[in-house]
């Protein structure tokens, strides 16, 4: 696929890029399925299987099974020398070589502009929803609490309880939704996003890729990449490009940011809450 990709014809790019971004996914997806995230039909999604020399697409789906089991190289090769120390190869040295990758990778697919506008937009905020669902709620909750740290009135929005929906209906303009999801993005941060949107809010969507539920929803999008070593996903990209959000957010103002901080953790030292 990656050889023949300019070739393919604009739906089959989009079957093709979805399932190159996402093997460990592709194996259980129904042809439905797979046509729903590359926005194309299922028998075009089979047609293509079988252009690729399948028999049809379960042929395809056992193929992709089976070369994610065993490992197939989808990124760049690391060497050792390019680590600071030379170590076995084992499942820690691939779990952190590979967690390494992703952060390179999240970096790549950035740009400093719009990474700065959603910075712009932070900074300004009167208030802020990360809502995440999942495996992506430990995303918000993070970004909530950061945030929240610099002054910033900021929730996280984990599930659809009636407090959350009406910190929902609260917002509007002047104030910042982070929507975190990845691949098929839950439905209710797909709903809050809109809602947001809707509202007047600025709505910023931290997800894995341009073929994601979240994708282009947002006033901005930002990407994380989540590959991992296992079935469960990593979540170190998202938590960088977290963490490099609110540095630069603190970066604007550190007089202020330092004053804030500094007042919340006297409060807390006298009251021995972090002892």
């Amino acid at each position: 696929m990656r050889e023949g990709f300019d070739s393919f014809s604009k739906s089959q790019k989009a079957i093709a890029r979805y399932i190159i971004d996402h093997l460990e996914e592709t194996g259980y997806l129904s042809a439905e399925d797979l046509a729903r995230q590359a926005n194309t039909s299922s028998s075009t999604v089979v047609r293509f299987a079988q252009s690729l020399g399948f028999s049809g697409y379960p042929d395809l789906q056992r193929t992709a099974r089976d070369e994610y089991r065993l490992g197939a190289p989808t990124r760049p090769v690391v060497h050792d020398d390019q680590l600071i120390f030379g170590v076995e190869e084992d499942f820690l040295t691939r779990a952190l070589r590979t967690d390494m990758l992703s952060l390179e990778e999240t970096l790549a697919k950035n740009s400093l502009s719009r990474f700065n506008e959603a910075v712009d937009a932070l900074f300004a905020a009167k208030q802020i929803l990360a809502v995440g669902m999942h495996e992506a709620a430990a995303i918000a909750r993070h970004a909530a609490y950061v945030f929240e740290l610099l002054g910033i009135p900021s929730n996280a929005v984990t599930d659809g309880s009636e407090d959350n929906v009406a910190r929902l209906i609260r917002i509007g303009a002047g104030d910042v939704l982070i929507a975190v999801g990845f691949r098929r993005a839950h439905r209710l941060t797909i709903s809050f996003l809109e809602k947001a949107t809707a509202a007047g809010a600025t709505t910023v969507v931290v997800t894995d890729n341009s073929l994601s539920e979240l994708a282009g929803r947002g006033t901005l999008t930002l990407y994380a990449d989540i590959d991992s070593t296992f079935f469960a996903h990593s979540l170190v990209g998202p938590l960088s490009l977290v963490s490099a959000l609110v540095a630069a957010t603190y970066a604007r103002d550190r007089d202020l940011f330092d004053s804030r901080i500094k007042a919340v953790r006297d409060q807390a030292g006298e009251s021995a809450w972090l002892r």
